[in-house]
C-alpha cells in the first residue's frame, strides 16, 4: 500500500466501479498523486444495514456489501480509500467492523487505507480494539453535534487530546452529510481551539463543499489558519438529487471535476502553465 499524505481532498459517497475510475481520472488529470501535498481521498459508505441486509434500500451513495472489495481495488494505489461507517448500536462497533473489513478480504487484501467512524463517538477501549485488530488501518473520528452533545469545544479539544492520541483524523462536520455550508469563522475557530488543546490528529473540514464554493472557502481558511494543515471532504454537494429522502441522488462527475479542480489550485499551488498542460 502506498504511504498516504497526512492531509487529503474527499469524494465521498462513490458506489460504483465506474465512479471510482472515473473520479481517480479527474483526480489525475487535476494534478492530486500519491506523491502531492493533498491525496485524493475515495470514501463509500457502509452501515449496519450493509452488513445485515447487503445494502441499505433506497440508499444509492451506499454500494452493496459485495462490491465494496472491487471498488476499493479500482482505486487502490491511486487514493486513500476508505469506509464510512455507521452503527445504531455503540457497543457493536468493534465486533461489526471486524466482520465489515474481513469481507472479500478487505483488510488482508490491502484494499482499504481508513475507516471514517460516523454518528457515534467510540471509547477509548473501542479505538483501541480497532487498532490492535488493524493496524495498518487509519481512524477518522467524526466530530458532528449528533456525537459531541452538549460539550464546548475546549471540552471536545480536552477529551481529544486526553484519550485519542490514536486517532488519525479528526473530521469537523456540521452538516452531517446533508449538504449544508459550514461556517467558516466557527469551523477556524475550533480548528485552532483543537490545536491549542494538543489534538495533534489531522483535522478534516466537511459541510456544504461544492466545486462553486471549494475555491474560496479553501482559500479563506488557508488565510484564517495561515496552512493548508487541514483536509476537506464532500459528498452531498457532488450529486444531483433525485427525490425526497436522503441518500436519494446520484454522483455528478461534472461537479465532481470542478470541486477537485478548484480544490488543486488551493492545496497544489498550480501556476497557470500548468493549468494549461492539463486542458483547462
Amino acid at each position: 500500500m502506498p504511504q498516504i499524505s497526512k492531509n487529503y481532498v474527499g469524494v465521498s459517497g462513490v458506489a460504483s466501479v465506474e465512479e471510482a475510475k472515473e473520479v481517480v481520472r479527474l483526480a489525475k488529470k487535476a494534478g492530486f498523486s500519491v506523491k502531492s501535498g493533498h491525496i485524493l481521498m475515495i470514501g463509500l459508505q457502509a452501515s449496519y444495514n450493509s452488513l445485515n441486509y447487503g445494502l441499505s434500500a433506497g440508499n444509492m451513495r451506499v454500494p452493496h456489501l459485495d462490491m465494496l472489495s472491487p471498488i476499493l481495488s479500482t482505486a487502490k494505489g491511486d487514493a486513500f480509500t476508505t469506509i464510512h461507517y455507521y452503527t445504531k448500536w455503540p457497543e457493536r462497533l468493534v465486533d461489526e467492523l471486524a466482520v465489515l473489513l474481513r469481507h472479500n478480504g478487505i483488510y488482508e487484501a490491502g484494499l482499504l487505507g481508513g475507516v471514517q467512524i460516523n454518528g457515534v463517538w467510540p471509547t477509548k477501549h473501542q479505538i483501541l480494539e480497532i487498532n490492535n485488530m488493524f493496524p495498518h488501518i487509519k481512524i477518522i473520528l467524526q466530530m458532528s453535534k449528533m456525537v459531541t452533545g452538549g460539550l464546548t469545544d475546549a471540552q471536545v479539544a480536552e477529551k481529544l487530546a486526553g484519550e485519542y492520541e490514536n486517532v488519525d483524523y479528526i473530521l469537523l462536520d456540521s452538516s452531517y452529510g446533508r449538504g449544508i455550508e459550514f461556517d467558516q469563522e466557527g469551523v477556524a475557530s475550533m480548528y485552532k481551539t483543537l490545536r491549542d488543546g494538543g489534538v495533534r490528529s489531522g483535522i478534516v473540514i466537511a459541510g456544504g463543499l461544492t466545486g462553486a464554493n471549494v475555491g474560496e472557502k479553501a482559500r479563506w481558511l488557508r488565510e484564517a489558519l495561515r496552512s493548508t494543515d487541514f483536509s476537506i471532504d464532500s459528498e452531498s454537494g457532488l450529486r444531483d438529487r433525485l427525490g425526497e429522502g436522503y441518500g436519494n441522488d446520484v454522483l455528478n462527475l461534472e461537479k465532481v471535476k470542478r470541486y477537485l479542480d478548484e480544490s488543486a489550485n488551493v492545496f497544489l499551488k498550480r501556476n497557470e502553465a500548468t493549468r494549461s498542460s492539463l486542458g483547462e
